[in-house]
């Protein structure tokens, strides 16, 4: 699954920014900057990652999610192109 296309629905549906505007789903999307990335909603959001990439996540991995850049490093470095 393309990242964009992903990032936008992990945010309609577990972030909920709206779909249309791409602009909230940034790098620097974080708990900090959204209200609704609370813990319930992370562990959630790591779980439609794994699912849509097919890939597991440890505990330390997980735990070093800060921003949504972080996201795309953990994806990345499972072997997945999250830009493909």
């Amino acid at each position: 699954m393309h990242l964009k296309k992903f990032a936008l629905l992990a945010a309609a549906l577990v972030l909920t920014a709206p779909l249309s505007a791409e602009t909230h789903v940034t790098p620097a999307l974080s708990p900090e900057n959204t209200p609704a990335w609370d813990s319930l909603n992370a562990i959630i959001l790591l779980t439609e990652i794994e699912k849509a990439f097919d890939t597991r996540f440890d505990y330390t991995e997980a735990m070093n999610i800060k921003t949504f850049a972080d996201v795309v490093a953990l994806v990345s470095s499972k072997g997945f192109d999250p830009y493909a």
